[in-house]
């Protein structure tokens, strides 16, 4: 019976502004696949009866993109006279699916997901986060301007030992090399299923205190009682985020545990990224093992 590798889903939100020049070469690349099947030149993959959303299709691109960082993610065999020569197997991630919502509304909408396995033997220190949200967002950027406004992940915990020898704090450097009048107001949250080793609002406050420590300046924790720290029984979910946890099979029944917020010097992808790993070493220092949807996301959209 296959064991299955533990899932990690990392999306990007915000609105896409696609380039003029967009569906110009999307109508030219889709003209040629035509004419390559109607020569015959297809593969059993392309035999598919349900065929790939435009924005799978060029989503599909972060796998390339993956490949060029030397980030192997697929299973690929090198075959010669009908002989397989070499197989290469994963590396950084295995992955699942790629997909996105491009709806031209002007709304915030998730731009951008990848789901991949998390590879555990031998268990990885860390979990590849930075290095899908790099891909998903140079991705993004070569169809046209995003507009970021919150980042998601899906973390199985257990699935990678912290990583001792580098710890966040090595990065406030890094993040606080900006504008030191800029302020930017984030809403981070965690969200986790109820039962035995589940996380709860008694967490929050070992949490947020271990990001102050680990963020070292480069980003003010502010106190619970802020505004983008609003009570969690709101049925309003966290700001920035076209992110609805019931539609998900990896996180139906998904509650929201506790949500705190903080500022910071910039805002993108990357600083979302490290917002929302410093949140998982904080749970990891509290003993907290099980799986979690962490977010980091603007409390209020850009102007």
């Amino acid at each position: 019976m296959p064991v299955f590798p533990p899932t990690v889903i990392i999306g990007l939100h915000g609105v896409l502004r696609r380039a003029p020049w967009f569906d110009r070469v999307v109508e030219d690349f889709t003209e040629a696949e035509a004419a390559e099947e109607n020569a015959g030149e297809h593969t059993a993959e392309d035999t598919s009866p349900e065929e790939d959303s435009l924005e799978e299709e060029v989503l599909s691109l972060a796998l390339d993109r993956a490949g060029a960082y030397g980030w192997q993610t697929v299973s690929r065999w090198l075959t010669e006279n009908g002989r397989v020569t070499a197989r290469h197997e994963p590396t950084a991630w295995a992955h699942e699916e790629v997909g996105g919502d491009w709806t031209p509304d002007g709304r915030v909408r998730q731009l951008a997901w990848l789901q991949a396995g998390a590879l555990t033997d031998p268990p990885r220190l860390g979990l590849p986060v930075r290095p899908i949200a790099l891909v998903l967002a140079e991705t993004l950027a070569r169809v046209g301007t995003m507009t970021f406004t919150g980042l998601h992940a899906l973390l199985p915990l257990p699935a990678a030992r912290r990583n001792t020898a580098f710890h966040q704090t090595e990065l406030a450097p890094w993040f606080a090399l900006a504008d030191p009048d800029a302020r930017h107001e984030v809403v981070l949250t965690v969200s986790c299923h109820p039962g035995k080793d589940a996380v709860t609002g008694d967490d929050a406050a070992a949490v947020r205190e271990a990001v102050r420590e680990m963020a070292d300046g480069a980003v003010e924790v502010l106190p619970p009682g802020a505004r983008s720290a609003t009570s969690v029984t709101s049925p309003v979910g966290p700001p920035g985020l076209d992110l609805d946890l019931g539609r998900g099979v990896h996180t139906e029944g998904m509650h929201e545990a506790f949500r705190f917020g903080c500022t910071t010097r910039e805002w993108s992808p990357d600083l979302a990224v490290w917002l929302v790993e410093m949140v998982a070493d904080g749970l990891r220092a509290a003993g907290r093992v099980a799986p979690v949807v962490v977010t980091a996301s603007l409390a209020l959209p850009p102007a």
